[in-house]
């Protein structure tokens, strides 16, 4: 709006209570109040509650178009349109319950067929991305189920065809993954799914070494959500080929976040760029890629428990891969904790150890992000310096905590208000290595000497004296 629109007086019935702006589709709920329904489907999916009266409203409440409101609002803006209002189109009615029922109706009926049919998949998302309403009564309807299957045929027709055949197949996968990702796979359904169908893991393989960054994302996020309530058996024996997928995955996404590779930020639109043309997604693939980053590294973690599965992830790189996502990453608290956890598992074993050394910024990166996250992080990022100080060589490993400031950074931990536990990692790495501190001029000697000789109260009292308290 220009500075002759802003005067305008408008009519306070024609603002929603909740965006504050103009109406464009007013609908009433049970409660009697009239809410712009893009705003109060996206309140009633994070609030149960009518904003205004507060009562109870569920997410699938009845929400009655208000016509004649609509028709003020409109009309009104025809008579305003000289001083630069625009009018409000009339909103296209919102796919209903019955559109749903029919569709899960046709997948019952004729099976994997009507998910080749040239609409079926358009039509789903289209009711999918209407609101979490939707979302559940497909999965109430069995609507991932036919998708994994699907998309488990699809992923062994693409390997088998060639030509026109394979990216009409590529298509439909692009589709399948795109729709579960937006109504997901309900938990207590997931042990099931992988017993019923064995060989979903193989086919979410076959996707995850393929080039498209954007099905690898989806395909990551239905992984955690197939795997995080399953058998500890399945998570033990996943294939080396999926985790190859999703360090190559994390390997995409420090390009795209150093922006090195353009291939990368291209492959974050969908590859058929001809479908999707016709009928745009509403995703925003950065939250999407975000999510995906946050699961793999979920799964990476619960993984690596397993010593099998710590020599895969070394063997595969994935020490320096998870060092550069976090000196590439924008600093989110709960990334950072996954990335520290995993490093923690990894170098319990040698080769884990030895890759973390040979990375220049391995210790600089953790030794950055100590005392700057959260407790969680403290607790592992000391256990990375506890266990790379204690297992490896140790010349090499000290010099390096005395270029890159680690030494002050364990004392700080000593003269700030933190856990006893974390103070004791902290004076078991200076400890052990106290001899050979001595031999640097760049060290404090005569304070690492009063912090070790010091008891945990007296420094939190020196630390209470210093801060005022």
């Amino acid at each position: 709006m220009d500075h002759e629109e802003e005067e305008i007086e408008i009519p306070n019935y024609f603002i929603c209570p909740i965006s504050l702006e103009i109406m464009k589709d007013p609908v009433t709920t049970v409660s009697g109040i009239t809410y712009d329904r893009q705003s109060i489907v996206q309140w009633l999916e994070k609030v149960p509650s009518c904003p205004v009266t507060k009562q109870p409203l569920p997410v699938d409440s009845d929400l009655t178009p208000n016509h004649m409101l609509r028709r003020l609002i409109q009309h009104w803006c025809v008579e305003n349109a000289t001083r630069g209002v625009v009018r409000i189109p009339t909103p296209r009615a919102p796919p209903g319950k019955l559109n749903i029922i029919e569709e899960i109706k046709n997948l019952k009926k004729f099976g994997q067929e009507a998910l080749r049919r040239e609409d079926t998949l358009k039509k789903l998302e289209v009711l999918a991305m209407e609101g979490e309403r939707n979302r559940r009564l497909m999965c109430e309807g069995g609507v991932h189920k036919s998708l994994i299957s699907f998309v488990v045929k699809c992923t062994h027709e693409e390997e088998e065809e060639e030509g026109e055949g394979q990216s009409r197949t590529k298509g439909k996968l692009d589709e399948s993954l795109s729709l579960l990702y937006l109504i997901g796979v309900p938990l207590d359904e997931a042990r099931t799914i992988l017993i019923e169908n064995d060989r979903i893991l193989e086919s979410l393989s076959l996707v995850l070494n393929q080039q498209d960054f954007l099905n690898k994302a989806y395909t990551i996020v239905l992984l955690r959500n197939l795997t995080e309530n399953t058998s500890s058996h399945i998570v033990e024996r996943l294939s080396a080929e999926i985790f190859k997928g999703i360090i190559g995955f994390l390997k995409d996404v420090v390009s795209s976040f150093n922006r090195v590779d353009p291939s990368v930020t291209a492959t974050v639109e969908p590859s058929n760029s001809k479908v999707r043309n016709k009928a745009p997604s509403k995703l925003d693939h950065s939250v999407v890629i975000k999510q995906a980053v946050t699961a793999a590294l979920m799964i990476l973690l619960e993984t690596s428990s397993w010593s099998r599965n710590r020599t895969i992830l070394v063997d595969l790189g994935a020490v320096s891969e998870l060092i550069e996502l976090e000196i590439s990453s924008t600093g989110e608290k709960r990334t950072t904790e996954l990335v520290l956890g995993i490093l923690s598992r990894l170098c319990c074993c040698a080769d884990g150890r030895a890759q973390f050394l040979a990375h220049r910024c391995g210790i600089a990166i953790v030794t950055k992000r100590l005392l700057r996250v959260s407790a969680a992080a403290d607790d592992r990022a000391l256990s990375i310096l506890s266990t790379v100080s204690k297992y490896s060589p140790e010349s090499e490993v000290v010099e390096e905590m005395v270029s890159v400031r680690t030494v002050e950074k364990l004392c700080l931990v000593l003269r700030t208000d933190c856990s006893l536990s974390l103070k004791e990692k902290a004076k078991e790495i200076l400890r052990d290595h106290f001899d050979e501190w001595k031999k640097f001029p760049c060290v404090d000697v005569t304070l690492i000497t009063k912090l070790l000789s010091s008891s945990p109260k007296d420094l939190l009292t020196e630390y209470y004296s210093r801060v005022g308290v």
